[in-house]
């Protein structure tokens, strides 16, 4: 007798999450171990930081995190990205492992400079932000020009929403980048793209429909924010690191400055902007203009994402005539 569920749904689960492909369960193992461990650290969201500290616990907790995330290489999955964008392809999945390593990277730094006694050192933080950089490109070149796609861009989602999904992922890179010595704001970029990615296999298996699948990746960049704002607020940097996020979005977004050039130009700023909040003698002085720029920086991004919105939402009404003219000629 077969153990499987017996009801319609549950056998639609049970074929959509064990496969063959993962014959000795291992990527599964590894998830459950990620969920259990997801779980427990919300429990502790605060000045506690998650309950994460110098321990070897701690180290060992990021193991299962990476095994989830490179384990999904045995899965075969469709070479192309379909219409809607909401399914797992190729160059999403290798983007998926770079960004997911990317914090826990940051995540391993912050443990052996806390287990070792050593002190930051943020030329390392920049060398992870331009590594995980080279690395997403080297994945999207690896799968051929028939197979990429724009992430965001591609999507099928409100322009507003796209616009916001965008700007976000500027603010996860200044997160990795300023490098507050904080787990949980590493961990909480770690649960987004690890969560995502199991949507996304949600969706592909058509076990969820697409549109709530938007708006509860909304959510949980908003909810990550929020927790990388509150660790921020505690090095009082909250302004710098948000600054630094929306200058890039608008020089990235508005001007197509080179992503190189862009970071490294950040990593600089960064580094007078530590010294500066830390009321480093000579640096001291320029922590007031932070919330000024950072105001400045949030007038920007708005500017550039009124600009976006509207010419998208004009070429979606010049698809939809055209279309609707189209089949009145047919």
């Amino acid at each position: 007798m077969s153990s499987a569920p017996r009801s319609s749904l549950g056998r639609r689960i049970y074929k959509g999450l064990f496969t063959h492909e993962d014959k000795y369960n291992i990527h599964k193992l590894f998830g459950l171990s990620c969920l259990l461990h997801f779980l427990y650290r919300f429990g502790n969201v605060g000045e506690s930081d998650m309950r994460f500290n110098a321990s070897w616990a701690t180290a060992a907790s990021l193991v299962p995190h990476f095994g989830l995330s490179t384990s999904s290489l045995i899965f075969r999955i469709p070479t192309k990205r379909i219409v809607e964008g909401s399914r797992i392809w190729p160059e999403y999945r290798l983007h998926s492992i770079v960004f997911a390593c990317r914090s826990l990277a940051c995540m391993l730094l912050t443990w052996i400079e806390a287990a070792y006694g050593l002190a930051p050192n943020y030329h390392v933080n920049t060398a992870i932000v331009l590594g995980s950089i080279a690395a997403a490109d080297l994945g999207s070149w690896s799968v051929g020009e028939q197979a990429r796609s724009s992430t965001i861009r591609d999507l099928s989602a409100p322009p507003a929403l796209r616009y916001f999904f965008s700007v976000m992922q500027f603010h996860a890179s200044a997160g990795c980048l300023l490098g507050v010595r904080r787990f949980s704001t590493q961990f909480i970029y770690v649960w987004i793209v690890q969560f995502t990615a199991f949507l996304m296999t949600l969706r592909r298996k058509n076990l969820v429909p697409h549109t709530p699948l938007l708006y509860i990746y909304g959510v949980m960049l908003s909810f990550g924010f929020f927790v990388a704002t509150s660790d921020a607020l505690l090095h009082s940097s909250w302004a710098l690191v948000n600054a630094l996020a929306n200058g890039a979005a608008y020089l990235r977004l508005g001007w197509r400055v080179n992503k190189y050039a862009l970071w490294l130009g950040m990593a600089a700023v960064a580094h007078v902007g530590r010294k500066s909040v830390a009321g480093e003698e000579g640096y001291g002085e320029y922590a007031s203009l932070w919330p000024l720029l950072w105001l400045a920086s949030v007038a920007g991004v708005l500017s550039v994402g009124h600009r976006y919105v509207t010419k998208a939402n004009a070429a979606e009404a010049k698809e939809a005539k055209e279309a609707k003219e189209a089949g009145k000629a047919d």
